[in-house]
């Protein structure tokens, strides 16, 4: 019986490595020869790359008081293993049932080695509980439904829909929880009754049994919609993920047309696609665009084109009343701090600020990506400015405005009023109530406004220019 005491880190790593490098051929070595007809002695067996008997025996002493601690406690570098693909198919790249699977095929070949392949297995058990626990205890929900969770089945296909959708999908999640505690309930009251069930209760019964089979239904169906898809649909967004991999972040009507605009796919069917059933394909919204997110990471191949369209959905470029130009990027949740952080790393500039508090009761958090010095504005706006789609008027605005650091002129000064009151428009036009609000506080036509956005820098410059001139003269 394991019970729950700790093991050190380099412990279980020489168990799970161990477990790891027994299942390969080079490490598992020929079978051991047999007799042949009209040979009167066998040949010892030969095992490729076999350490010597000292070796062996301390390794498998190191094992034994490893596993005499009878527990274990995830080493550091299994705590940081990538949430989606849990602990062993990071680490060895298969799930804990294969690697068991195929230690239990080598036991029969290596009999020499069956007691240490044995503590293996029973550490990878440990291991593989410790993970499921892992697993649930990140499911803020899960703590009243761990019995349910467990019956309804924690295989490592679950689990990995659990650590990637567990949050999203939690109101389908506990749906089938609840039925399933119901439907025990029940049947649990049931199994009391002493005697035949009259027809009533047998009733009971099967609507009961019914119900345990309907939850587990619905546990499959919210884990993995991506059953229920037809093929063709599979295929499509085979091609998406694809696409999305070699090129980075697009737009649905982009990927529709790259992948040749199927003949019976409409670009509103590929859309409600990306969005259903995308995340099965690790196809995730990102900004206004679709991308690959593996690992928690946006696969990338160009860090401009991914923030202009993260700034576009969620990011914001404004000047205050006191003419400081401002930019920065706005994220909710754990997936939106990993962005944020992303793109922080990628682009080298920028204040990252994270784990910040919507309000006071709140549980969720926000995370900003925020931009503040005249280089580092400079440098991201000249970067995205090319891919943007929604801000581009407010970009080139303040990117005119930087250019107007250190001139004082009145000339200047009016422009800068200008400058302001562009991208005041910009980000309230949609609005209608705002825009017609601003109008009147300005005084002015919306053509004017317009013409402010549009007019040359280079003239105001010019005739500033001129003015710096004759005061020096």
């Amino acid at each position: 019986m394991w019970t729950g005491s700790i093991l050190k880190d380099e412990e279980i790593d020489a168990i799970l490595r161990k477990a790891s490098g027994s299942i390969s051929s080079a490490n598992i070595g020929d079978a051991p020869a047999t007799q042949s007809q009209g040979e009167g002695e066998l040949s010892a067996p030969t095992v490729a790359s076999q350490p010597d008997a000292q070796e062996q025996e301390e390794e498998k002493k190191k094992i034994e008081d490893v596993v005499a601690q009878q527990s274990v406690q995830p080493t550091q570098q299994l705590k940081s293993a990538m949430p989606h693909n849990g602990w062993f198919q990071s680490m060895f790249g298969k799930d804990a049932e294969s690697m068991v699977k195929e230690l239990r095929m080598a036991r029969r070949e290596r009999k020499d080695m069956r007691d240490d392949i044995d503590l293996a297995i029973n550490a990878i058990r440990i291991a593989k509980r410790e993970e499921v626990e892992s697993t649930l205890k990140s499911l803020p929900w899960a703590d009243n439904h761990l019995s349910s969770i467990r019956a309804l089945g924690v295989s490592d296909r679950n689990l990995h829909a659990l650590r990637k959708h567990g949050v999203s999908r939690e109101v389908s999640l506990r749906r089938a929880c609840s039925m399933w505690e119901k439907a025990n309930d029940v049947i649990t009251k049931l199994s009391q009754v002493e005697g035949d069930f009259n027809e009533e209760q047998l009733q009971i019964w099967l609507d009961s049994r019914q119900m345990r089979k309907d939850a587990k239904s619905q546990w499959k169906k919210a884990l993995h919609p991506i059953d229920a898809i037809k093929k063709q649909e599979a295929i499509w967004l085979t091609q998406s993920a694809n696409l999305l991999t070699d090129r980075g972040p697009l737009s649905s009507n982009e990927i529709y047309n790259s992948i040749g605009s199927p003949k019976h796919l409409t670009i509103r069917k590929m859309s409600s696609m990306l969005k259903t059933h995308g995340i099965e394909f690790d196809i995730e919204k990102v900004g206004t665009n679709y991308g690959i997110v593996r690992d928690d990471m946006v696969i990338v191949k160009d860090i401009w084109a991914y923030a202009a369209g993260f700034l576009d959905a969620d990011g914001y470029i404004t000047i205050t009343k006191r003419g400081e130009p401002r930019a920065g990027f706005v994220a909710t949740g754990g997936r939106g701090k990993l962005h944020c952080e992303q793109l922080h790393k990628s682009l080298g500039c920028g204040v990252l600020q994270t784990d910040l508090k919507i309000h006071k009761n709140s549980k969720r958090t926000q995370h900003r990506l925020q931009f503040y010095g005249a280089d580092d504005l400079r440098k991201l706006l000249k970067g995205i400015s090319p891919h943007l789609q929604m801000k581009k008027g407010q970009a080139k605005a303040v990117l005119e405005l930087l250019d107007m650091r250190g001139r004082k002129s009145d000339i200047v000064k009016s422009r800068r009023d200008e400058l302001y009151r562009v991208v005041k428009w910009e980000n309230w036009k949609d609005v209608p109530e705002e825009r017609d609000k601003l109008l009147r506080e300005w005084k002015v036509e919306e053509h004017e406004v317009l013409a402010w956005g549009q007019r040359d820098n280079e003239v105001i410059r010019l005739v500033d220019d001129i003015h710096r001139i004759e005061r020096l003269i």
